[in-house]
């Protein structure tokens, strides 16, 4: 991503960036992202909805009293998604923020992703983001990943 960031008063981004380069080719990880399935296999086993474009998405965390609902903004096969967060019922900062997915193809059997957070400050999604992206990354290139919520 380019280090062109917001900052808030304190000093700290206003969006959390990451791009990795996922040995998977980039429809293969638009699938991960832009269907209903998708997400079960790396974000969170409970998810709903519509993936098409102006549909919404219902993300639930087992065990928690959880839950995000993304509007889906853009869906264009197979280089673009982003979700706008409509509400989430435990972290209400959520509310107003906006996830995107850029893919590029680096070859045929892999792709570059540029994942942007913006709306919130980069310390308050990091870890999470970390943690879900990596997840992502395997489970476009091996077919599993570690959800929230996956039973061992």
């Amino acid at each position: 991503m380019n280090s062109d960031q917001g900052t808030i008063e304190a000093g700290h981004p206003v969006e959390y960036t990451r791009r990795l380069v996922i040995g998977a080719p980039r429809e293969r990880v638009f699938d991960a992202i832009a269907t209903v399935d998708g997400p079960r296999n790396w974000w969170t086993t409970n998810v709903t909805g519509s993936a098409a474009a102006g549909g919404q998405l219902r993300f639930g965390f087992a065990g928690l009293d959880e839950v995000m609902i993304m509007h889906v903004t853009t869906r264009r096969r197979p280089s673009a998604v982003a979700w706008s967060c409509v509400e989430h019922t435990r972290n209400s900062e959520w509310a107003g923020t906006l996830l995107e997915f850029r893919l590029t193809p680096r070859g045929p059997a892999e792709s570059e992703l540029e994942f942007r957070h913006s709306g919130l400050p980069a310390q308050l999604v990091a870890q999470g983001w970390e943690q879900f992206l990596a997840s992502l990354a395997a489970y476009a290139e091996t077919g599993t990943g570690t959800p929230f919520g996956q039973v061992s």
